[in-house]
């Protein structure tokens, strides 16, 4: 009987190994589904710092008024009322500049004392960026 009681005391500890082996299988599946949903988190937080970052970035905008080229003796020659003569047309649009890079034209306006541009026309290339909406 000593046998019978052997086998069944084995086929217990073998089931019983067979149930953890089994649990621990499922914990890390659990475990590794977890780690996959915290890495999408944080992906996802990542990107929306970068957008923030991107976003909140300040850059330099120029209006361009028109050019001249003069010899330096003529800009040398200049004094208070000088007047300097520039190739823009009044009637052509201002070319408008973020950080060196042509992307708009627009328009003076004057509002409350103070000089505005109004934007009449947006580089395609920017119309088709998804980057701002």
């Amino acid at each position: 009987m000593s046998n019978i009681e052997k086998s069944s005391n084995n086929e217990k500890l073998i089931d019983s190994e067979k149930k953890i082996f089994k649990s621990q299988k499922i914990n890390k599946n659990l475990s590794s589904k977890k780690q996959l949903n915290k890495s999408i988190i944080n992906d996802s937080q990542n990107a929306i710092d970068s957008k923030n970052v991107i976003l909140n970035t300040f850059v330099n905008i120029t209006i361009e008024l028109g050019k001249s080229k003069i010899k330096i003796k003529d800009f040398l020659s200049f004094s208070k009322g000088s007047m300097l003569i520039l190739d823009q047309s009044i009637t052509k649009p201002l070319n408008i500049f973020i950080n060196g890079h042509l992307f708009a034209s627009g328009e003076i306006v004057v509002l409350e004392k103070k000089y505005g541009l109004r934007i009449t026309k947006i580089k395609n290339s920017l119309k088709t960026m998804n980057v701002l909406s």
